[in-house]
């Protein structure tokens, strides 16, 4: 019986092991990388392509999949045998892949044929280890020892040769690794059809970087066009007439042979040269040195540049030499089309420079348009020069026409852009230097001022501040002190009334009293009591004048404008005279000494006024401002002339006391009059 249920238990785990296993590539490379990390268990069967040290490549039905094996499984394969591997899911450094436990030859089969495709769809990156292929023209061929990497075996550790070629179609390349040694000269510049498998070159964050092919060794390219040979001896084509139209068809990616005059070198990588009224770029590593005057052929692969031509994979062979060229004078913008990769040279001003590690680049205007111009640091022994914005220069270089502009769909495109490769510091020569008042430097000044300025406002506002600190404090002791005194006023005031003036009253009554009993008295008697009761009604009236002008309780039932409403009303009373009071802003009550010393300048215009003036009506104004208070006292009475009017008659008139009233408080007053035309005086002071 538990024998039984184990062999159960057996089945079952086959079957459900059975039910998990992936047997095609394509099942495989459905996998993601963390699906393929599990380790699911593999069983392929497929034709053996190529081996690469301790990987190998094969292909099934259903697609093309990359194997690792251990060094203790035995690999040992040629191409077409029919394989069996076992193992599991490998998620790969890119793709998902396989790893083999065990691998065995069944037998032998045709090699698949390959999926006929494009340079340009491999750079798609989704034709990892596809065996393909792919049709194009060699742009550089070399023989070159094997990699180890490529050994067909790992027993087999002997170099050998194989062929590095540079495949191209239109403006996709592919590079491609032969485990086949062919002579550079049977392929350089001929169209070829290639199969292998497309490899990728990866980072470390799975993304695709670039294709490589790699072809088994047995596998030759099929030469489809011949490469027409074409050397430093034979005829050579007019710049002019690369990528012009051609009726014949000609033999558009193929090798071309030119030649012209050095302008420009940047060793390693590109040189520059003008074949009679037009100029062309050359891309080349090739290390040999070039002078500008020195006459080159050169053979190469036209391609479209960013306006003009360039020449690309490029050889050169030097022809002779002669005077360097001159630079090309630009005059106009347009001139500038005929120019591309040119020496030219032309005046503008320097208007921005910025300095990096390895050029400078600078910003100027010219030809009514702002031009760019760089130079590459590299090689440049000593100090550079002070170049200043603003300054008018003269600038040589080699020209490149239509960087970043938006290119038309089609028709005739007339390039307006322009940037200048300065070949050493000596191209940029200074005509007038900037002048000392740079923007920069008036960007400085203005700070300079600007800085002061504010320097200097913070100074008054803290000045200010700390003023009207003081005079806060000051009015605030002038408050307490006239506080002070105005209660001691109303105190003596309140003493007169209840003793002195009570008494005095006392005595007047009395005195009235005798007078009207001194009907039988004489006359001299009579005539003294008369005296006697005038002099005690006049020191009664002094009294309660004084009582009256030194107490200030009408300001302890009213605010200013009342307060000066009831005292025009008790002057003007029993006369013909009328007193109206005007109110304008926010009526409030003000600080004691300012409502104090504008009542008693209120209450003397108002008795002057009525002493002297003769009016018909007195109009009393209050304007209540932000922080500002204005009264205003204006009669239609007689006026009077101030330029006549001396000392005596301004203190009788109380404008002495008005003044000194108004300078108390920091004030201003004004008076205006005329004879015949009645008077103002206008008060304003702070609140």
């Amino acid at each position: 019986m538990l024998q039984a249920f184990i062999l159960l238990a057996h089945v079952q785990a086959q079957e459900e092991s059975q039910s998990q296993l992936l047997t095609t590539a394509a099942q495989i490379r459905a996998l993601t990388p963390a699906e393929a990390a599990q380790q699911i268990p593999i069983r392929l069967q497929g034709c053996y392509i190529s081996r690469e040290n301790n990987a190998f490549s094969m292909q099934d039905h259903t697609d093309g999949i990359f194997v690792f094996f251990e060094p203790d499984v035995s690999v040992d394969f040629q191409p077409g045998d029919l394989i069996e591997v076992e193992g599991v899911s490998n998620p790969g450094d890119y793709a998902p892949c396989a790893s083999a436990t065990s691998v065995r030859r069944i037998g032998t089969t045709r090699i698949p044929d390959p999926i006929q495709t494009t340079i340009s769809e491999l750079h798609s990156g989704q034709m990892d280890v596809a065996w393909v292929e792919v049709t194009g023209i060699v742009r550089s061929a070399e023989i070159a020892p094997t990699p180890s990497y490529l050994y067909d075996n790992s027993e087999d550790s002997t170099p050998r040769s194989y062929t590095k070629l540079k495949l191209a179609d239109g403006d996709s390349q592919l590079l491609v690794e032969m485990q086949e040694a062919i002579a550079p000269s049977d392929l350089l510049d001929a169209k070829i059809k290639l199969r292998g498998h497309c490899f990728y070159l990866h980072n470390g964050n799975r993304q695709f970087v670039r294709p490589i092919l790699h072809t088994p060794i047995g596998v030759k390219p099929e030469v489809l066009v011949p490469p027409l040979r074409i050397d430093f001896n034979g005829p050579h084509k007019p710049v002019s007439s690369l990528f012009t139209f051609d009726p014949t068809g000609g033999r558009p990616g193929h090798r071309v042979h030119v030649r012209g005059i050095v302008t420009h070198q940047q060793i390693g990588k590109a040189f520059w040269i003008r074949d009679q009224d037009q100029s062309l770029r050359v891309q080349s590593t090739q290390l040999d040195e070039l002078n500008p005057g020195d006459l080159v052929d050169v053979l190469g692969f036209p391609e479209s540049g960013t306006y003009s031509p360039v020449l690309e994979d490029a050889v050169f062979q030097k022809a002779g030499e002669q005077a360097p060229p001159a630079p090309a004078a630009l005059d106009e913008i347009l001139s500038i089309t005929r120019h591309d990769s040119d020496l030219v040279s032309l005046d503008a001003e320097l208007l921005e420079i910025q300095r990096y590690p390895e050029s400078i680049e600078l910003t100027l205007q010219a030809l009514d348009t702002t031009i760019r111009a760089s130079l590459t640091l590299a090689g440049i022994n000593g100090s550079l020069p002070e170049w200043q914005p603003g300054s008018l220069v003269t600038i040589s270089g080699i020209a490149t026409v239509g960087e970043g502009e938006t290119v038309p769909l089609n028709g005739l495109w007339w390039a307006e852009s322009l940037h200048i490769l300065l070949r050493s510091p000596d191209d940029l020569t200074v005509i007038q230097p900037a002048p000392w008042w740079t923007p920069k430097r008036v960007a400085y000044a203005l700070a300079v001022i600007l800085s002061m300025a504010l320097l200097t406002i913070a100074v008054i506002i803290l000045l200010s501040r700390h003023r009207l600190k003081e005079q806060k404090q000051h009015r605030a002791m002038a408050e307490s002190e006239f506080t002070a005194i105005l209660n001691e006023r109303n105190r003596v005031a309140r003493e007169i009334h209840d003793t002195l003036a009570q008494n005095i009253g006392a005595i007047s009554v009395q005195l009235e009293m005798v007078r009207t009993d001194s009907r039988n008295l004489g006359e001299t008697t009579q005539r003294h009591i008369q005296t006697a009761h005038k002099l005690a009604r006049t020191a009664l009236s002094d009294a309660r004048e004084t009582i009256w002008n030194m107490r200030s309780q009408v300001l302890e039932q009213h605010d200013l404008a009342g307060a000066l409403d009831r005292i025009g009303n008790q002057l003007t009373e029993d006369t013909d005279i009328s007193v109206s009071t005007q109110i304008a802003g926010e009526r409030r009550r003000l600080a004691p000494v300012v409502e104090n010393n504008l009542l008693r300048i209120g209450q003397e215009a108002i008795t002057n006024a009525c002493k002297h003036a003769q009016p018909k009506h007195i109009k009393v104004e209050i304007h209540y401002q932000k922080r500002r208070v204005e009264l205003s006292v204006e009669d239609d009475g007689i006026g009077f002339d101030k330029d006549t009017v001396d000392n005596e008659t301004q203190r009788s008139f109380g404008l002495v006391g008005i003044q000194e009233r108004i300078e108390l408080l920091d004030g201003e007053v004004t008076i205006q009059t005329a004879l015949g035309q009645g008077t103002r005086i206008s008060v304003s002071v702070s609140d």
